[in-house]
């Protein structure tokens, strides 16, 4: 009985300091950013991938990132300030933009692991500031993985999330990425746009899963529930030890 309520100690104990922490969390989101590439207002910087990636067919070994939430594969699709756009968006190089809108702050990349490139945008909304982390996993199989880490909607800004082989490709029309999982097609793009004020994939995973034809399904994992207030998880424990004690009653009953 003992190691048990020291144990639900503890488990209360990291739940109320979550609880304060505020900020809202994807579950699949890498924490060690890695080194810093780029940082300030409307600022890019150029690199090497760490392996051949491929999008919607075609492989790529450099990249630029911009801090305003995209990196360009192939080539450089400048700053892209200062919103989400549509047209820029199918247009120009390959892009990949876990939250494209107008960003100060810094982008990282962990390339820590061999089969792994993870990109990351910490900062704030020009102009609003607010509190804001994306991130955008791209594996050797092709694989991405959008994640989020913060409170920050943009309140001034519209925001463009997805992929895009870029080079003129058509529009397939917004598709509602908290919904799926549904596959992309023949299409040479998928994006998801929230006009200022309306983001919804705070807490949330978009996973965009090769299909072996040149496409995607796309998929996510449902906003990450608040944690209880102090005195809920006050509640729960004790019901944890009222059923403890019922058992144990139990169980002597049935001894005797």
């Amino acid at each position: 009985m003992k190691k048990l309520a020291l144990g639900l100690a503890a488990f209360a104990s990291a739940a109320v300091m979550a609880g304060s922490a505020g900020a809202v969390t994807s579950p699949v989101f890498e924490t060690n950013y890695g080194t810093a590439l780029v940082g300030g207002d409307d600022s890019v910087a150029a690199g090497a991938l760490p392996f051949a990636f491929t999008l919607f067919g075609q492989s790529y070994t450099d990249f630029q990132i911009s801090t305003n939430g995209f990196v360009s594969l192939g080539g450089g699709n400048g700053t892209g300030c200062c919103s989400g756009d549509v047209a820029s968006f199918l247009s120009g190089a390959a892009r990949i933009a876990p939250e494209w809108f107008d960003i100060v702050g810094t982008g990282y990349l962990n390339s820590d692991q061999a089969d792994r490139a993870v990109f990351t945008w910490v900062g704030g909304e020009y102009s609003s500031g607010g509190s804001y982390a994306a991130q955008a996993q791209l594996f050797a199989n092709g694989t991405i993985i959008f994640g989020y880490s913060g409170d920050s909607v943009p309140a001034t800004h519209n925001v463009l999330t997805g992929i895009s082989a870029g080079g003129g490709a058509a529009d397939p029309g917004e598709t509602e990425f908290t919904d799926g999982p549904f596959a992309t097609g023949a299409n040479r793009a998928v994006y998801d746009f929230a006009a200022a004020g309306t983001f919804d994939l705070n807490g949330r995973n978009v996973f965009f899963t090769p299909d072996g034809q040149g496409g995607y399904t796309v998929s996510n994992t449902p906003a990450v529930a608040g944690v209880p207030e102090p005195a809920t998880w006050a509640m729960m424990i004790a019901g944890f030890f009222g059923a403890g004690s019922a058992l144990r009653a139990r169980r002597t009953r049935q001894v005797a």
